[in-house]
């Protein structure tokens, strides 16, 4: 199904309404083995934070596009087409 995330309120959302593991993601913190959604005052970074390092960093200006990343990044990471 394709989905058109334009915030990341609607991330959050859409993230609850497919019940995807909570524990799988993070959205605006660094948790340990989780793929992270955060802002960092100035860019949208998405990456999978494992034993303290953020591996794999994607940089965004763009929270739309930051968005799309994270959502198909988990899809991808949890095996979900």
């Amino acid at each position: 199904m394709g989905w058109i995330v334009v915030a990341k309120n609607e991330l959050i959302n859409l993230l609850i309404s497919m019940n995807l593991p909570k524990g799988s993601y993070s959205i605006g913190s660094d948790k340990n083995e989780s793929l992270c959604f955060i802002h960092d005052g100035f860019l949208w970074v998405v990456f999978y934070s494992e034993r303290g390092q953020k591996t794999e960093p994607e940089y965004f200006s763009n929270e739309e596009e930051a968005c799309d990343v994270f959502l198909s990044r988990l899809k991808k990471m949890l095996h979900i087409k």
